[in-house]
């Protein structure tokens, strides 16, 4: 049976998520422009759901390159047990699109990409230490 988290436990992980999110916001700074608008090429969800991970909406393929994960597993590095679900929603032709994301860890990618539907200049992209979803994690991820 699963514990409940304690006050100091949720004391921590709103800590870790804002301290996260402030990281995550600059280093997006530095690839793109966020909004929650198709103009924006990212948007990192505000809300925090009182788990140990963040969402961030990808609407420019040029943030999928391989070099931009990378930076954001780099960051994870100092949170423990940390994911981000990097979400691809494209406006325009990904509206059609199947629901994508990678799941991003410190140590791997988990990737539930399905390239055929992006431009040939992004189908190649591949991520070091990455791997498909587990059946469990087909099933999780995609609720």
């Amino acid at each position: 049976m699963a514990m409940e988290p304690s006050a100091e436990d949720d004391k921590r992980q709103t800590s870790q998520w804002y301290d996260l999110y402030d990281l995550l916001a600059d280093e997006m700074g530095k690839y793109g422009t966020e909004g929650i608008r198709p103009a924006g090429d990212f948007w990192i969800d505000t809300d925090n759901y009182g788990t140990l991970q963040h969402k961030i909406y990808i609407r420019n393929l040029e943030l999928m390159k391989p070099s931009v994960i990378k930076s954001l597993q780099y960051l994870l590095r100092k949170y423990s047990g940390w994911e981000i679900v990097y979400q691809v929603s494209v406006p325009g032709p990904g509206d059609a699109w199947p629901d994508m994301c990678l799941i991003i860890r410190s140590h791997e990618v988990i990737d539930f990409l399905q390239r055929q539907f992006f431009p040939p200049d992004y189908q190649a992209y591949q991520y070091d230490g990455s791997r498909p979803p587990t059946a469990v994690e087909m099933t999780y991820y995609s609720q």
